[in-house]
C-alpha cells in the first residue's frame, strides 16, 4: 500500500503542526477580540447549490461525490450515461457559499447584523503545484445583514490587525467596486452582455499590460472604439477615482463616492498599512456584487487576503435580498511565508521536558501538573538511566527550553 499522501494534500510533522496551530490561534484570537463569533459548516454541500453559486473558475474544480446505492445504479442505467446525474453532492470549494446557506437556514436564531468567523478546510481539484493545494485552510470573517460601508471599513481594520499580529511586514490593501468598473466599461461602449468577459480580461492587466488587454479583447470581438477608449485609460501610469468618475453616472457614481469614504476612513485608522484604489482588481468569483479587496505583501509579494461584498448570494436561498460582505486571510500563503522566513509567532509557551525513570511516573506527572498553565510539558521515559545524557541531548536538540532530570 502507498504510504504517501495523495497529490495536493499535505501532512505535517509536529513542529510544523505547532506553527500552524499558533498561526490559526493568532488569527482566531484577533477575530474574537473584535466581536466576531465562530460557526461551523459541513464540508459537503449539495451539487445543485455548488453549481448555482457563481463561483467562477472554481466551479470547474469541485470534488464531486457519486450517488450511492440504488440512485447510482439508476443513473448508470441511463443510455448514454449523463455525467451530471452521477453526482448529487460535492466538497465545498470556499466558505462563502456554505455560510450563505447556513445563514438562510438559521437566521431566525442569529443576531442582525451577524458577525461571524469561519476557519476550516476547503477543497479544489487543482493541478497540484507549488502554492496550489487540493485541500487547504481558509480564515474568513463576514458581516451578514448590513449594507453599511461601515462593514467594509471594519473588515479591513480587523484583517489588518490580524496580519500585523502575525508579523509579515508591510502590506497594502487594494480596493475596487464592480459597479465602478462595469459602469466605466458600459459607458465606453462594451455590450452589457459582454461585461463579465471583459472584466475577466481586465483582471489580467498587471500580467499582460494595456496592449495585451486590448489584444485579447480584440480576439473576443469587442467593439474597436470601446477597446481603444479602455486602452487609453489603462495605459496611464496610475488611474485614480477621478479618472473613473469621468465615465460613471448613477449607481457607478455612487459607488465611487463609497470607495472614497472607505479609503479615506481606513487610511485614518492606522498608518501601518495603506488602502489604495485599484481599477484592475476584479476577483474571479461571480457572486461579488460591489466592493472587492485584496491584501498584498510588500516584503514577500503576492496576495495574502481577499474578499468583497456578495449581496445576492444569500437571497438565492431565501428569495429576498440580504446584504453580506466578507474578508478571507490566505492561511496557506501566510504559513509558507512564516515557515520559509523563520518568523516567530506570538503566543508560544515554553517547552519543558521531564526526564524520569519508569518507577517515578507518579512523581513525574505531579511535577508536570505544577507547570500547567505556564509551559507545555513533555514526559520522556528514560529506559536506561546510564544513558541519561543521550536522552538529555535528544531533548535539547528537539528545542526544549528547559529540561528537568527527575531522580536521575
Amino acid at each position: 500500500m502507498n504510504i504517501k499522501p495523495q497529490k495536493g494534500f499535505q501532512e505535517y510533522l509536529p513542529e510544523a503542526a505547532l506553527k500552524r496551530d499558533l498561526l490559526m490561534n493568532t488569527i482566531l484570537d484577533t477575530y474574537r477580540s473584535c466581536g466576531f463569533t465562530r460557526v461551523y459548516t459541513p464540508a459537503v454541500e449539495s451539487a445543485e447549490n455548488l453549481d448555482k453559486s457563481d463561483g467562477g473558475d472554481n466551479l470547474n474544480l469541485i470534488f464531486k461525490i457519486l450517488k450511492r446505492g440504488e440512485k447510482l445504479e439508476a443513473a448508470l442505467a441511463n443510455t448514454p450515461v449523463d455525467e451530471k446525474e452521477l453526482s448529487d453532492l460535492g466538497l465545498r470549494y470556499d466558505l462563502t457559499l456554505p455560510l450563505s446557506r447556513y445563514y438562510a437556514n438559521n437566521r431566525n436564531s442569529l443576531p442582525s447584523p451577524f458577525k461571524c468567523i469561519q476557519i476550516d478546510k476547503v477543497y479544489r481539484a487543482e493541478r497540484p503545484q507549488r502554492g496550489r493545494l487540493r485541500e487547504f485552510v481558509q480564515c474568513d470573517i463576514d458581516i451578514l445583514g448590513s449594507d453599511s460601508i461601515c462593514s467594509e471599513i471594519e473588515l479591513i481594520s480587523v484583517t489588518a490587525k490580524a496580519l500585523n499580529r502575525i508579523g509579515i511586514g508591510k502590506f497594502f490593501i487594494r480596493i475596487n467596486d464592480r459597479k465602478v468598473l462595469r459602469g466605466t466599461l458600459s459607458s465606453m461602449g462594451f455590450p452589457e452582455e459582454a461585461l463579465d468577459t471583459v472584466c475577466v480580461t481586465f483582471d489580467k492587466l498587471d500580467k499582460i499590460g494595456a496592449d495585451g488587454v486590448a489584444a485579447e479583447l480584440t480576439e473576443k470581438g469587442m467593439p474597436a472604439e470601446a477597446i481603444e477608449s479602455l486602452r487609453k485609460l489603462i495605459a496611464k501610469e496610475s488611474i485614480t477615482l477621478d479618472d473613473m468618475a469621468e465615465y460613471c453616472e448613477g449607481e457607478a457614481a455612487e459607488a465611487i463616492n463609497t470607495l472614497r469614504t472607505i479609503i479615506d476612513t481606513s487610511n485614518k485608522i492606522s498608518d501601518e498599512y495603506d488602502v489604495r484604489f485599484d481599477p484592475s482588481l476584479v476577483r474571479g468569483q461571480g457572486y461579488y456584487t460591489g466592493t472587492v479587496f485584496e491584501v498584498a505583501s510588500e516584503k514577500f509579494g503576492g496576495t495574502v487576503a481577499g474578499g468583497g461584498r456578495y449581496d445576492g448570494l444569500i437571497g438565492r436561498f431565501t428569495g429576498e435580498q440580504i446584504p453580506a460582505v466578507g474578508f478571507s486571510i490566505g492561511f496557506e500563503r501566510i504559513f509558507s511565508i512564516i515557515n520559509e522566513n523563520n518568523i516567530e509567532l506570538e503566543g508560544g509557551r515554553p517547552k519543558v521536558a521531564i526526564l524520569y525513570k519508569e518507577e517515578d511516573i507518579l512523581e513525574a506527572i505531579r511535577e508536570s501538573e505544577k507547570l500547567e498553565g505556564e509551559a507545555d510539558v513533555t514526559l520522556m521515559l528514560v529506559t536506561n538511566p546510564k544513558k541519561t545524557d543521550k536522552f538529555y541531548s535528544r531533548a535539547k536538540n528537539a528545542g526544549f527550553d528547559n529540561i528537568i532530570k527527575l531522580n536521575l
